[in-house]
């Protein structure tokens, strides 16, 4: 499997956990594996908390996170996982998913094209956990000193409401002579509607009432009096417009031997534009905080 293939399948696990970094590497050794095979591939990874767009719960979700995927030697794959939340009173799947996409390259242009669907748990809080589906493009051109990458995404939700989301990062790979370890400092920008949001704080965030899995929780973000009250309608003013959304900045870094692969993911997320609530008739405006998340993972090709 090349270098930026692995990169995109590892994106992409964590789309549904934060908004990471989207940089993909170039095969930069083209001995080193044979792109021609198709080939298998399992994982397992962890992540501290689940961050969307600089949004989340006010209880973390950790997750552990197992994924089987095949590959074709076309370029078609096909993936399925779930994510298993390992907070204490809260240990359940919180979701399972299956995708199938198709990643290509043209010289120095990269590409995967991809649709997910969610099943998500009853009782799940996370931030997305109305979110049904979703169809996402990612790009990137490799430009030598740095790579530029574009990613594109409609996730469906619940309710006939959709999001769109843009992204816009910029990497540059630092590999050793060896080629087994590669680190890829990355800024990173994003774009899009808040309709999940809304469907969030609808569905789960007050209108459960407290004590139930992760609903009726504060947000951590000067609505905890509120969550503590009868809600009967929540409305996120701001869900059907496209605007910045986050800045993150993240270190990626990889190991590779022989069939194992080895990933390390810390980033810093600052959240922008916070939401106008309007909750039963009283206007809330939300305080979101600078959060920082990390992945551990090891993946293995056979």
């Amino acid at each position: 499997m090349d270098t930026y293939k692995f990169k995109f399948l590892f994106i992409a696990l964590f789309v549904i956990f934060g908004t990471t970094v989207a940089a993909q590497t170039k095969n930069n050794n083209p001995e080193s594996i044979n792109t021609k095979d198709s080939y298998f591939s399992m994982d397992i990874n962890y992540i501290s908390d689940a961050i969307f767009m600089g949004r989340k719960d006010s209880i973390e979700s950790p997750y552990l996170y197992p994924s089987l995927m095949y590959h074709h030697k076309s370029g078609f794959y096909t993936k399925a996982s779930f994510s298993y939340l390992t907070k204490k009173n809260e240990s359940r799947i919180d979701v399972f998913l299956i995708s199938a996409g198709y990643d290509f390259n043209i010289g120095n242009f990269y590409g995967d094209i991809s649709a997910t669907k969610y099943f998500f748990n009853e009782d799940s809080y996370n931030v997305i956990s109305e979110v049904i589906a979703d169809f996402t493009t990612n790009f990137l051109y490799d430009f030598t000193i740095v790579d530029l990458s574009l990613s594109a995404s409609a996730y469906f939700n619940t309710s006939d409401n959709s999001d769109l989301f843009l992204s816009s990062e910029i990497s540059h790979d630092f590999i050793t002579n060896n080629y087994k370890f590669q680190i890829s400092p990355t800024i990173g920008v994003y774009f899009g509607s808040q309709n999940f949001y809304q469907e969030y704080f609808v569905n789960n965030r007050f209108t459960r009432g407290s004590g139930s899995g992760g609903s009726g929780h504060g947000n951590g973000s000067g609505m905890n009096n509120i969550s503590e009250t009868i809600i009967t309608t929540v409305e996120v003013q701001e869900s059907e417009q496209f605007s910045f959304m986050a800045l993150e900045f993240g270190v990626p870094m990889w190991y590779r031997q022989n069939s194992f692969t080895f990933s390390f993911l810390p980033t810093l997320v600052l959240p922008q534009n916070e939401s106008n609530l309007l909750v039963d008739s009283t206007l809330v405006k939300e305080n979101l905080e600078t959060s920082f998340y990390w992945v551990l993972g090891i993946a293995y090709n056979f």
